[in-house]
């Protein structure tokens, strides 16, 4: 039978371990996605660049991507410390009508 959360277990030392799990649980609400923008003509674009190896280069990629079908697009790069706790997305609120944040290692 296995341990639960919290149980304890007796070992063959007659001594007492409890067992913990370090993950925890979130509580969370389900949000719905923000609806598709119908074009990016004359849009503003931002993009998160978390500075991990090549995000920037992708960054630079999909921007050019978009340039060359949307040469009116507007686009603002900020960069995210990874070891940061900081909402970066704040910098970009109402500044931007879409976003790209870029993942990976």
């Amino acid at each position: 039978m296995g341990a639960v959360e919290g149980d304890a277990i007796q070992t063959t030392m007659n001594k007492t371990v409890t067992l913990v799990n370090p993950v925890g649980q979130r509580a969370f609400a389900a949000l719905a996605l923000a609806p598709r923008l119908p074009t990016l003509a004359g849009r503003s674009i931002g993009f998160i660049d978390n500075m991990k190896p090549n995000a920037n280069l992708f960054v630079q990629y999909i921007e050019e991507m978009m340039r060359a079908d949307y040469p009116d697009v507007r686009t603002q790069t900020v960069r995210k410390n990874f070891t940061s706790s900081r909402l970066i997305a704040d910098r970009l609120e109402g500044k931007v009508d879409a976003l790209v944040n870029a993942w990976g290692d």
